[in-house]
């Protein structure tokens, strides 16, 4: 009984970090940057994060958490094609739709809230 007590927390451990599945929940620190914008999003860490442009310029520079669930746009490499006019991009794309932005202030992180 222990053992499969073992096993299935070592497996659910894994499971819960990985980011093989169409969608998991990421998070990481990085200095916001608004010179790697595209018209789909800022790309941070790999990742292209939705962050409306107005907020981006708040945050220009400053030290930020992003923490998010991940939805991966399949390239056109993975998909098969008849014809040889192709438009989108060949790689897989990560987004992260809707980050919860936290910043680091006088050494902790206060939560960043998007105004409407």
């Amino acid at each position: 009984m222990k053992q499969l007590l073992i096993t299935v927390f070592i497996f659910l451990s894994l499971a819960g970090f990985s980011q093989t599945g169409n969608m998991s929940m990421v998070s990481f620190v990085t200095k916001m940057d608004t010179a790697k914008a595209s018209k789909d999003g800022f790309y941070l860490h790999h990742y292209v994060v939705n962050i409306p442009w107005e907020q981006a310029r708040q945050l220009q520079g400053k030290k930020i958490k992003i923490t998010g669930v991940v939805t991966i746009v399949k390239g056109l490499s993975n998909q098969p094609s008849s014809d040889d006019l192709r438009q989108g991009r060949e790689a897989d794309i990560k987004h992260i739709l809707t980050p919860t932005i936290e910043i680091m202030k006088k050494g902790r992180w206060t939560r960043y809230i998007f105004s409407s």
